[in-house]
């Protein structure tokens, strides 16, 4: 050992031009590996929006412009030298600016189902759970993100919590989530519902204060 380090030590100058050389051999690979990724990501990247696109013109955006830009930077980490960010302009004339600064609540919830939706065959993900997906969003494109997430739902399990009478009707299964008082205590209680139920839970969502006849037919005919 002795021997090994001495001789390491009376030709450190070898052996540092030999790990120079491995260091820039590394970075040289390094950098080709990054920009192969970079062009995989900008390919895909231009194919994900255009179907983003597609969907949420179908959600009533039809006017939407949404991009999804890749920038290399130079600075290098596990995951390339790539910044990824997704732009959007909701309206004509607008400019693309990023999703999280423009979007509104209700066009967020579109974006992020749509992106679930486009990616759902790919990603193969076992559960999606979306929570008030029909914020701030009118009964037609309501009804069409129901159709959505039902399409979803025959590839995976989905689980919406919804206020929408569109949405909640076109669920395979409901589940009424209630909260009662009990010595001083809040509990909170999930059920499964019967067919009877179900048009009765939509019925309320429609609105009254009772459920009329009327409202019964229409959340029957709904499911």
């Amino acid at each position: 050992k002795a021997a090994g380090d001495l001789h390491l030590l009376e030709n450190k100058e070898d052996a540092e031009a030999e790990l120079a050389q491995k260091l820039k051999e590394s970075e040289t690979e390094m950098r080709r590996l990054a920009t192969e990724l970079h062009k995989i990501r900008a390919n895909e990247a231009a194919v994900l929006s255009g179907q983003i696109r597609e969907e949420l013109a179908f959600l009533d955006m039809p006017g939407v412009r949404f991009e999804i830009r890749v920038q290399e930077t130079g600075e290098y980490g596990t995951n390339g030298d790539d910044d990824v960010a997704f732009l959007l302009s909701a309206n004509p004339g607008e400019p693309l600016l990023p999703l999280e600064r423009v979007a509104s609540g209700g066009e967020l919830a579109r974006v992020m189902l749509t992106l679930q939706s486009v990616l759902n065959a790919k990603d193969g993900v076992g559960t999606a759970v979306f929570d008030e997906v029909d914020t701030g969003i009118s009964g037609k494109t309501a009804r069409k993100i129901g159709i959505r997430l039902a399409e979803i739902g025959r590839q995976t399990q989905v689980i919406c919590v919804t206020h929408s009478a569109q949405i909640a009707s076109l669920a395979g299964t409901h589940y009424k989530i209630a909260k009662h008082s009990e010595s001083n205590r809040v509990f909170t209680t999930v059920r499964l519902l019967s067919d009877a139920e179900r048009v009765e839970e939509v019925a309320r969502i429609l609105g009254g204060l009772s459920v009329t006849k009327a409202q019964a037919d229409a959340a029957s005919e709904m499911i």
